[in-house]
């Protein structure tokens, strides 16, 4: 809910008592409470305070201009083209009115979903309209005895979702009314004409065009005193303009919000709940820039009866990074995460943050937990010849003074707790990163393009010790042949690069990760008990192409607390990602685009190795652990070039005598389903507790997403649900 600049919250919390009372509403008093209420049967005075009345500016909110926003917009959508995928929309851009009448568009809003909350001051009859939670809690703490919460008076959403429009928030200057619009033409117009409003900013986005899972928001307006008073109630605007239409005016529609009736129930803002109580754990607390961390709510317990934490609880994640960044695939803020209890985020700048979640369950109870994170500047941890700096061609201009300047590549071991640059526009040869190799930062310097390099190694085939790679970031690379990390290790980042098809050699995937695990444990001298299983893995942003000669997948894993979020894959011999084993995985805002060979492969393939127990030591739970608590949200998953028939899948990889693998709690939300020539099942999700929600097809259709019949042979009948399907 930071869809409100931080300033806009202190200004308003900064405004007088006396500015607060008058504000937001008419001592005539419209209704009770909030959207599905009767309206008041006793209206009080008709008339504000003095603190209430109207402006001299003679520029004043023009309902017209709305009005004609509106229509503009309807007719719009009608020229658009169905066929247009809703990621080929400008931001803000109007989309066909087949993805508006479909509920497409409310889908995937609701991902993004927040109320929208009315208060009432009993003193003056005002409302108050705030999506902020802060702003909220901190009038219901400050001001309690003026105001009375009444509830979500609708819901909005949150940040930008393909189809919507944003909405515009003023505060009056003398009379403290809030006043919202959708219309571009009346925000430029207020903002140039009149000094009696002050533009606040963006605080949410809503239609402007009618669809399913829409309702119109109606607007009010008091000439005499020049506020606003807004309603989705259709009894109460019926009421208002029987029994009040001398002193509020109906000036229509002001624009479309979402249904309440999708949305989960509202938080409670009076008081945090006795029967939720929010967890909050971080793969780590500090490190340098770029910081991954994955951030886990798992451990969330709830009281209510038949309610499951993981499932049926709503987290929302803010990382306290707002710098305005988006995912470019699924268009959502960066900084906020909102559905299941696993986030991540990568810290691109120095600085502490405060990363806070909120759990919510069905009762509308909520609890938050924060974490405060430290992310150190890699300038002075890499500071003089902690940093190299590599060209072949000797340009060292932006070179970090202080770093050392080579014109080779270094050894192996040279890499070892440093920070080494590569010349942008230059091509170089492999890079190795060896056994026991720590606190690395492998990335480019200068302008222009992505240094190229061949391959990326790390680790050894046949480790000494149990002293494997860790912390570990390559970024800002072009790799032309594959990234290979052999057995195990912890803490890795693969950040914005980009992967070229491979040729010649056969490349098993563009992305290894623990390629050689089970195979090195089997074969090698150490104990097994002297492994560790993979984890803190985070592939972010990277882009892949292979074609269907090579390489066999895009990207194959396995491992614990691993991240794959805003990275775009697609086309390979066999599947676009593969993961053998998964304990607590984030995949989110991804491109996954299948594309095969064969036509009989994945966008996504998440398996097991079995139904044991995960345990960070290898010596514990080998490679026969069950893969646990996956969210797979807000993706891109398919391609109209996707020639297989199946786009995903978290479940055993067949339904035949190796069936046995299991899975548990798994939450497959609000992803794009992209559906190609052969394509006759979005997603099969088989296992023990399963979740699919939100889930939406770019052409409007209705996802197939089942369970394989149920045809998995070995797979015992507790390892099958329930299932939690919406």
């Amino acid at each position: 809910m930071n869809t409100l600049f931080n300033g806009l919250v202190k200004a308003s919390l900064a405004c007088s008592l006396a500015v607060l009372l008058a504000a937001c509403g008419g001592s005539e008093r419209p209704g009770t409470a909030a959207s599905n209420t009767q309206p008041s049967s006793t209206p009080a005075s008709p008339y504000l305070s003095d603190a209430g009345s109207s402006s001299s500016s003679t520029t004043v909110p023009d309902a017209g201009l709305t009005a004609d926003a509106l229509a503009k917009a309807e007719t719009e959508a009608l020229r658009v083209d169905p066929s247009m995928p809703l990621e080929a929309l400008p931001t803000g851009g109007i989309a066909s009115k087949q993805s508006y009448a479909s509920g497409v568009i409310a889908r995937k809003a609701a991902a993004v979903g927040i109320p929208a909350y009315r208060f009432y001051n009993s003193s003056t009859g005002a409302h108050f309209y705030t999506n902020n939670i802060l702003e909220a809690d901190s009038l219901l703490a400050n001001f309690s005895s003026a105001f009375r919460l009444e509830g979500a008076a609708f819901w909005v959403a949150g940040s930008m979702s393909s189809g919507l429009s944003p909405v515009h928030r003023f505060i009056g200057v003398r009379s403290g009314v809030h006043f919202y619009t959708i219309s571009e033409a009346e925000r430029a117009s207020l903002q140039a004409a009149s000094s009696q409003y002050r533009y606040e900013g963006v605080a949410y986005y809503a239609s402007q065009v009618a669809g399913e899972g829409l309702v119109p928001l109606y607007r009010f307006y008091v000439p005499s005193k020049g506020f606003h008073f807004y309603t989705t109630s259709e009894s109460e605007r019926a009421s208002i303009q029987a029994n009040l239409s001398a002193v509020y005016r109906f000036e229509g529609i002001a624009y479309y919000v979402l249904d309440s009736g999708s949305q989960a129930p509202a938080p409670d803002l009076g008081q945090t709940s006795q029967s939720v109580s929010a967890r909050l754990e971080a793969t780590r607390l500090s490190g340098p820039a770029p910081l991954a961390v994955q951030f886990d709510a798992a451990g969330t317990t709830s009281s209510l009866a038949g309610q499951h934490p993981f499932h049926q609880v709503r987290y929302s994640f803010n990382f306290g990074d707002e710098r305005g960044q988006i995912w470019p695939i699924s268009g959502l803020p960066k900084n906020v995460q909102t559905g299941g209890p696993l986030a991540a985020h990568v810290f691109d700048q120095p600085g502490t943050y405060q990363v806070r979640v909120r759990a919510t369950d069905l009762a509308g109870g909520y609890s938050e937990r924060s974490v405060s994170v430290e992310v150190l500047d890699p300038n002075a941890l890499y500071a003089g010849t902690g940093t190299i700096c590599v060209s072949a061609a000797g340009n060292f201009s932006d070179c970090p003074a202080g770093a050392s300047r080579v014109t080779t590549m270094p050894s192996s071991a040279t890499f070892n707790g440093r920070r080494v640059l590569l010349r942008r526009g230059e091509t170089f040869g492999s890079i190795e990163i060896g056994h026991g190799s720590q606190n690395v930062q492998v990335g480019a310097f200068g302008t222009g393009a992505k240094p190229r390099v061949g391959n990326i190694l790390v680790g050894a085939i046949g480790p000494s010790s149990s002293a494997f790679p860790r912390d570990i970031t390559f970024m800002d690379l072009n790799i032309l042949q594959r990234f290979e990390q052999f057995v195990t290790m912890s803490r890795l980042l693969l950040y914005r690069n980009t992967f070229e098809v491979p040729t010649g050699e056969s490349v098993v995937a563009q992305i290894n990760l623990a390629s050689a695990l089970q195979y090195v444990v089997e074969h090698h001298t150490l104990a097994p008990s002297q492994y560790y299983q993979p984890r803190e893995l985070f592939v972010v942003e990277n882009q892949l192409r292979g074609s269907t000669a090579n390489p066999h997948l895009n990207m194959a894993g396995e491992g614990s607390r691993f991240v794959i979020m805003g990275n775009d894959m697609g086309t390979a011999q066999q599947h676009t990602v593969r993961l053998w084993r998964m304990n607590k995985g984030f995949i989110a805002h991804n491109a996954l685009r299948g594309r095969s060979s064969d036509g009989i492969r994945h966008a996504l393939k998440i398996h097991s190795g079995g139904l044991g127990a995960y345990d960070d030591n290898y010596g514990i739970s080998g490679s026969t652990w069950a893969s646990r608590q996956i969210v797979i949200a807000n993706n891109r998953l398919g391609d109209a070039t996707d020639n297989n028939s199946f786009t995903g899948g978290a479940a055993p990889q067949n339904n035949g005598p190796d069936s046995r693998e299991g899975l548990e709690d798994v939450v497959l939300e609000n992803n794009v389903f992209h559906r190609g020539p052969n394509t006759n099942t979005e997603f099969i999700l088989m296992g023990r507790r399963m979740s699919s929600r939100g889930n939406t097809r770019a052409d409007g259709g209705v996802p197939n997403i089942n369970q394989f019949g149920n045809s998995y042979q070995l797979l015992p009948s507790d390892w099958v649900g329930p299932f939690y399907l919406q």
